[in-house]
């Protein structure tokens, strides 16, 4: 009987040993099905992380590819290109004369010229010293709008042998069109520094009185190099100092009321008028 119950507690621990070896399998294959549906579960991630990744990294190189191509198209294509063009500011040169001398004109590409500003006023100014400022601005998708001001033209003079218009600035421009009842410079030739001042001051001067001169000569003495004569429409003769024309002359209205006949006015130092005659000098 002994024996009997000796094999069956032996079997019952082999059935037990069995059982367990039998749930270790069970948890094992159970863990590596676990981990099969893991990865499975990660691997749709993976690659829909790696697409996103290769996506942004395409969109990364097309976009500004695109952006370039589409920049060279237009800058290209006749969209690009002026159609019209209007001028402003200017009151004694011609919108001709202004688009001629800045050569923004229809059929020049507005990207160039926008980028060339500081470039195209240089050349505009060696072509026409007579445009001062130069403003460019795009009133549409193809019309330009330029903007001048102007060194006034204050005179005729011979230069070079021929006549010429003087600017405010002292440089000269070719007469083209009517000429209006400009001063004349006579005595220049062998001082153009003095002419450049006379200009600047007489460029000054409020257009009234500048209409009201007749002719501006160089007539330097010992006791005053600088001095220049004016001879006025209303007959009276001016002597002053170049480098203060622009200020004295602006009380020449003022002077010439308290005359009672035509005379010399002489602002070279101070300011007194005596008439034509008068043995004071």
């Amino acid at each position: 009987m002994s024996h009997h119950y000796d094999d069956n507690d032996d079997h019952q621990r082999y059935l037990q040993r069995l059982k367990k070896l039998e749930n270790s399998g069970l948890h094992a294959i159970k863990e590596i099905r676990d981990r099969e549906t893991s990865l499975n579960n990660e691997v749709p991630a993976v690659g829909y992380r790696q697409k996103v990744g290769n996506g942004k990294r395409a969109a990364s190189i097309l976009i500004p590819f695109i952006l370039v191509l589409l920049i060279a198209i237009y800058m290209l294509s006749p969209l690009s290109k002026i159609e019209t063009v209007r001028v402003e500011g200017n009151t004694e040169m011609t919108s001709r004369e202004v688009q001629k001398a800045t050569n923004i004109r229809s059929g020049r590409y507005i990207w160039w010229i926008f980028r060339h500003q500081g470039a195209t006023l240089e050349q505009a100014q060696k072509r026409n010293p007579q445009i001062k400022t130069l403003r460019i601005k795009l009133t549409g998708p193809r019309s330009v709008r330029v903007r001048v001001t102007e060194y006034p033209v204050i005179g005729i003079i011979n230069h070079d042998g021929r006549q010429q218009l003087l600017l405010s600035n002292g440089k000269y421009r070719p007469i083209t069109g009517k000429i209006d009842n400009f001063l004349h410079y006579a005595n220049f030739n062998n001082s153009y520094t003095h002419l450049k001042i006379a200009a600047r001051e007489i460029g000054t001067l409020p257009k009234y009185i500048r209409q009201s001169i007749s002719e501006v000569s160089y007539s330097p003495t010992k006791l005053n190099p600088d001095r220049l004569k004016l001879i006025m429409n209303d007959g009276n003769t001016v002597l002053v100092r170049a480098d203060t024309l622009g200020e004295k002359m602006k009380y020449y209205p003022s002077i010439v009321s308290k005359m009672k006949g035509n005379g010399i006015i002489d602002l070279q130092y101070g300011a007194y008028s005596y008439n034509y005659g008068n043995k004071q000098k």
